[in-house]
């Protein structure tokens, strides 16, 4: 029994054993975000795991249609199997558990990342194990099929689509969506590194999953070989290994490190639950942004991944004419394309909330066109163009706004709630809320006599396409009107520099405190480039010194070469910054007359 006055003892996770050693701290080591940090921690190395979470999020709902499909045909009057509909209870139940279950993991995770006091930081050290456990979730989902199992085969399915769901995926989605936030207090480091991860996301992991699994390797492949799946998995994972180990590297928790610094003890984790929720709920920005991400949450768990498939597949003639499905994914990805050289400078100009804004009112109407012509093969690409050209800003860079507002709590509350329990309650909640409609498209088809069996059913009944259509547009009008109406009101762009500013004031006053010197943000960038600069000469002199003695080449020359090549390199790049000062100047000049 705990004597009186005596305190319970304080939980530190990961604060010794491997997580503490040099081998795997980050290699990131500035200040400032380097353009090394931004190429493999946020833009390459983050495929390796979208690769394995997406491309099950893909094809999953597929491979359990097509295991259904196979395990149990329709009859030969065409009538359904009674026990295909009964599995398809079975999954929206299974789902809605798991939902269930999601929740108290959510809570976990944030249980264990509030109690990490390592110095790898709050989420990366986690990230790096989960990781591991659900690329071998991943894979072994799809080893096996009812042939080789029986009807044991369901069991073994569901509950490692449990695991996956609960276990595997649940701190990928924690990992993704904080990462930007404590990386950096910069607003536009923030911005260019929600740009660049955005990017990995949609653009090269669209162009790969949406385009070349979903419309090359399914219809021309898994439909017709389900032996394929277990394959592509392995092989998504054996790429996704080392592009973990390059994200993990070059990623640095700066903000975490500042917490720290700034809390008393040197922990910032030690925020009562009480206070972490009354920072988060009584900000605006936030609680705005967290109901718009909901209604988007549930949307996603009702759809699944078979949506835009069936729609193609069914009414607009994938079924007869497979290519139909590359050709609408080609219609409707240009968008994204187009995205990378358009967004950011329209975010810069106008605002990141009001260009979403724009966006998603073109993807409402484009979205109402749609569902009014849905099985119209002309109309449906032209809206799905359009549609994605209105889902841009949410592609690339709407995100970013809720990283302003963990700002404004900080600002306002003092709290940096990031990875602590009070956010890991809040997505136990929004679980709670998907619960119910979790799996819920599949069930639903199911339960309509629907099959995927082209064999058995090449032209599904009337109600079925309806309801096809009206899953793949009505909830996409209803977010895009929300989105419309609410989003106005979160204005924190315009706080932020004054939230910057307040940050900065008290790290300095920390650093102060303790005795350490203070030195500007730019001066440090400033110290820290030209460290790596003199770096980087003093091994480009040793790299040539080597060189020139073992090809017996004269070094002063080979330098002096060197030299008059970067000399001139310089030269074009004053010449250029030139020119565009005095073009800037013309137009400040012109708009004063």
């Amino acid at each position: 029994m705990r004597g009186k006055g005596e305190t319970m003892k304080e939980i530190n996770l990961l604060s010794k054993g491997i997580f503490n050693s040099k081998l795997l701290d980050s290699r990131v080591r500035t200040r400032a975000v380097t353009r090394k940090e931004k190429i493999f921690g946020h833009l390459i190395g983050p495929l390796g795991m979208i690769f394995i979470v997406n491309t099950i999020a893909a094809l999953v709902e597929k491979f359990f249609m097509q295991m259904v499909g196979l395990a149990y045909p329709t009859g030969q009057d065409g009538t359904a199997n009674p026990m295909a509909a009964a599995l398809g209870n079975d999954y929206q139940l299974v789902m809605m558990i798991i939902k269930f279950v999601v929740i108290g993991v959510s809570v976990l995770n944030s249980w264990l990342l509030t109690h990490t006091k390592c110095r790898q930081g709050r989420l990366r050290p986690w990230y790096l194990i989960f990781s591991f456990l659900t690329i071998i979730i991943g894979v072994l989902i799809f080893l096996f099929s009812p042939n080789i199992m029986g009807e044991a085969y369901w069991v073994y399915f569901f509950i490692l689509l449990a695991c996956y769901h609960t276990i595997g995926s649940t701190y990928f989605y924690v990992f993704k969506d904080m990462i930007v936030s404590v990386s950096t207090h910069d607003p536009k480091e923030k911005a260019q590194l929600t740009f660049m991860r955005k990017l990995c996301w949609t653009l090269i992991s669209g162009i790969i999953i949406g385009l070349i699994v979903n419309s090359v390797l399914v219809p021309f492949w898994l439909q017709n070989d389900i032996s394929g799946y277990p394959i592509l998995l392995i092989a998504m994972s054996v790429c996704a290994v080392p592009l973990l180990l390059m994200e993990y590297y070059y990623t640095k928790e700066r903000v975490i490190e500042d917490a720290s610094l700034e809390a008393k003890g040197g922990n910032a984790n030690n925020i009562p639950l009480k206070e972490q929720l009354k920072a988060m709920f009584t900000d605006r920005f936030y609680v705005i942004l967290i109901v718009l991400m909901t209604m988007q949450g549930l949307i996603d768990n009702f759809k699944g991944g078979n949506v835009q498939y069936y729609y193609v597949q069914y009414l607009l003639g994938g079924a007869t004419h497979p290519e139909m499905q590359m050709l609408y994914s080609i219609a409707t990805g240009v968008p994204l394309g187009i995205g990378i050289f358009a967004i950011w400078p329209l975010a810069k100009k106008f605002g990141i909330k009001n260009v979403t804004v724009v966006g998603y009112a073109i993807a409402l109407i484009s979205s109402i066109v749609g569902w009014i012509f849905a099985d119209n093969m002309v109309v449906a690409l032209v809206a799905g163009f359009f549609r994605n050209i209105g889902w841009m800003p949410n592609s690339y860079i709407f995100i970013t706004l809720l990283y302003y507002a963990y700002d404004d709590i900080d600002f306002r509350s003092h709290i940096r709630v990031e990875g602590l329990l009070g956010v890991g309650i809040v997505t136990a909640l929004q679980n709670l809320i998907y619960a119910p409609v979790a799996g819920g498209y599949e069930s639903l088809l199911l339960n309509k006599g629907f099959v995927d069996n082209l064999e058995v059913m090449p032209d599904p009944p009337e109600a079925v396409k309806e309801f096809m259509s009206m899953s793949f547009y009505l909830f996409d009008i209803i977010l895009g009107a929300a989105m419309v109406i609410l989003l106005p009101f979160v204005n924190v762009e315009k706080k932020m520099p004054e939230i910057n500013k307040e940050l900065l004031r008290r790290k300095k006053e920390a650093v102060i405190a303790r005795g350490g010197t203070w030195i500007e943000p730019e001066e440090q960038d400033r110290i820290e480039r030209e460290q790596a600069a003199k770096e980087h000469e003093e091994n480009r002199i040793a790299d040539l010194r080597e060189l020139c003695a073992k090809k017996g080449l004269d070094f002063e020359t080979e330098n002096n070469k060197y030299l008059a090549v970067e000399a001139e390199k310089e030269k074009k790049r004053e010449e250029k910054e030139a020119k565009k000062k005095a073009k800037q100047e013309a137009k400040a000049a012109k708009k004063k007359k």
